[in-house]
């Protein structure tokens, strides 16, 4: 029955958390232990309350299991014969079962508070990502790596069963790829690719040359249809953001002149941004034409300022890329792949471009990826029960958030 609710678990949540660090138990047993301020009715109050509750539930069925295995201890003599009981233990196999349960449905509620209030700019329910995979410093070695990154990505893809589509290959006179976008689709998948978005550098001796030449490339991860609801939010405009000014349209004089004012102008005051319409002879269809007519302007003002800010932080990662903000060294010199946020090690470059090993490696990023969302929320919610001020709103604003 464990078991299968676990696996019902996975499926559902797909979150990759399987445990709690000892400092968030010791957290957790403190919250379970304070009071909550009765000094709003939001929503996030019940759930913490919900989150109180199952903490509680974690704390008594891990003082059950430490009795249990110390009244074992007293009966038995042998270490030997105590590990062997205790794996057999029906009674504490089944507390286990209970807490690993309880674990999973304090970090459902975690991960969902999180969502809905510590950072509702997420994106753990993105499907779809856009990635460009970019040539950075070293010529053609450097767009030959890209293309090698690209096949590592297709390889990862095809194991995970996402699908993937090429969108844009940008080619230069040296006949490689100089910049490739393709678009990856998946339940979860922004979790999986977030931590690529960097610089990757290689190191290897070119085929014309007798020395060892570092080169690297860009890879940037976007969420293109929370890009789009953020923009389609700004223009989601109120009255007192608008000037509506009505006049009469222009004839030809004598009995043309049009004696009702139809033409329509508006103007969006934070942007300065106006349309004017005579289109009709009727003034509400011209003010209906306006309003669409300056939505699609301030659509495309917000989506430039969205793709200037996303080129300007590209140019910049360009000008560093031989310096910082590294995620992996292909160093094929000594066979071997150094991943620089985890510290960690691989050996055989061409084996871990086939798309496994790479998928041991961001299972084990996204581990610490939650654990850092489990952290962050567990200090939200005792900034809010500590503050004992309404709005949390204001809190959410200035708590840093995980995505960018």
């Amino acid at each position: 029955m464990c078991k299968k609710f676990l696996s019902i678990f996975n499926v559902l949540y797909r979150t990759h958390v399987t445990y709690l660090k000892s400092e968030q138990k010791k957290l957790l047993y403190e919250l379970y232990k304070k009071e909550i301020p009765k000094i709003s009715e939001h929503k996030a109050y019940s759930d913490i309350i919900k989150l109180q509750k199952h903490s509680h539930m974690l704390h008594t069925l891990n003082e059950e299991l430490d009795i249990y295995k110390q009244l074992l201890k007293e009966i038995i003599d042998s270490k030997e014969s105590y590990e062997e009981r205790l794996k057999k233990n029906e009674d504490i196999n089944q507390l286990n079962c209970h807490i690993e349960s309880v674990t999973n449905l304090i970090i459902d509620d975690i991960i969902l508070f999180y969502k809905s209030y510590v950072n509702q700019d997420h994106h753990l329910d993105a499907t779809e990502i856009k990635m460009e995979i970019t040539a950075g410093v070293g010529g053609f070695e450097a767009k030959m790596f890209s293309k090698e990154l690209f096949h590592m990505y297709e390889n990862f893809c095809r194991v995970r069963n996402y699908d993937y589509e090429m969108k844009e290959v940008i080619n230069d006179e040296a006949k490689e790829n100089k910049n490739i976008v393709l678009y990856i689709r998946g339940n979860n998948i922004y979790e999986d690719f977030y931590q690529e978005n960097g610089i990757h550098r290689v190191q290897r001796v070119p085929i014309n040359s007798n020395k060892v030449q570092t080169s690297t490339s860009i890879v940037f991860i976007c969420d293109e249809k929370k890009q789009k609801d953020n923009i389609m939010k700004k223009i989601n405009f109120s009255k007192q953001d608008l000037l509506i000014q009505t006049k009469r349209s222009g004839g030809a004089g004598g009995q043309s002149v049009n004696k009702n004012e139809t033409c329509v102008k508006i103007l969006h005051k934070p942007t300065n941004i106006f349309v004017e319409v005579q289109k009709t002879s009727s003034q509400i269809h011209n003010k209906n034409l306006a309003m669409q007519l300056l939505k699609d302007k301030l659509y495309n003002f917000y989506y430039e300022l969205e793709k200037n800010n996303f080129l300007k932080e590209k140019k910049n990662q360009k000008q560093s890329a031989d310096r910082s903000h590294k995620i992996r060294t292909y160093n094929f010199l000594h066979d071997v792949i150094i991943d620089h946020i985890t510290n960690t090690q691989y050996s055989g470059i061409q084996n871990f471009f086939k798309g496994h090993m790479l998928i041991q490696l961001i299972n084990k990023k996204k581990q610490v990826f939650y654990q850092n969302i489990i952290d962050q929320t567990l200090q939200y919610i005792f900034s809010l029960m500590d503050s004992q001020k309404g709005p949390l709103d204001t809190l959410s604003q200035k708590n840093n958030k995980i995505y960018k």
